[in-house]
């Protein structure tokens, strides 16, 4: 029986007509590994239905690992997001306009949830395929950390046996001709390579070991 891995990725927005997130997303889609298939899911860039949008796709694949990813603008590598908050504090508008300033995401919810991936072994595992990649300890606190948040508590609340997470992908290089000429950015061929070896350490390599003054125990 097949199993399920879940990526999702963002609509285009902010005046760019494509979204590398949304793009890797679709190129993944129904490849497998073993006994796993790669699904896919579009998030709207909107702080009232990228959460219900995502318990939706969970609800209909019933995944075993769920890998969001977003682009992250000016990020020259990979970055595996350690840490949601439950906080929804926009720098901008998304994308029906709604200005969130310090909302709280889940009144009822806890003040952060860790990334339930192995994103030790998953930047280990980048790093021998030949890609740049980091953890990073903030998502921020536009609609990747909120939607990073939301699965997390979904799955917390509803008690079920995923694995989920968030990766920020950086611009994809005809994304920032004519603008700023230092912008870095990366092929979509590496973001697709990048998501696709984190689902498999995910499968492989589920638990990270914990480093223990240098060593791994």
């Amino acid at each position: 029986m097949s199993k399920d891995i879940l990526i999702t990725g963002y609509e285009p927005f902010g005046g760019d007509t494509t979204n590398p997130s949304l793009e890797l997303a679709q190129a993944l889609n129904g490849c497998r590994y073993k006994d796993y298939t790669f699904q896919f899911a579009k998030i709207p860039v909107n702080r009232h239905e990228c959460i219900s949008t995502m318990e939706k796709a969970i609800n209909c694949f019933d995944p075993e690992i769920v890998i969001c990813t977003g682009l992250a603008y000016g990020r020259a590598s990979i970055s595996i997001e350690r840490v949601a908050i439950n906080v929804a504090d926009f720098p901008w508008p998304d994308s029906a306009g709604y200005l969130a300033l310090n909302e709280t995401i889940d009144a009822e919810g806890p003040a952060a949830y860790f990334s339930t991936l192995p994103i030790r072994n998953i930047m280990q595992s980048l790093h021998a395929e030949g890609v740049p990649a980091y953890i990073s300890n903030s998502a921020g606190t536009y609609c990747c950390n909120l939607l990073m948040y939301g699965t997390l508590n979904y799955i917390a609340k509803h008690h079920l046996n995923i694995k989920a997470g968030m990766m920020h992908v950086p611009y994809t290089p005809d994304m920032i001709v004519g603008k700023d000429p230092f912008m870095p950015s990366m092929s979509l061929d590496t973001m697709i390579k990048a998501v696709k070896t984190a689902a498999v350490t995910a499968i492989e390599s589920p638990e990270d070991k914990a480093i223990i003054c240098g060593f791994a125990q």
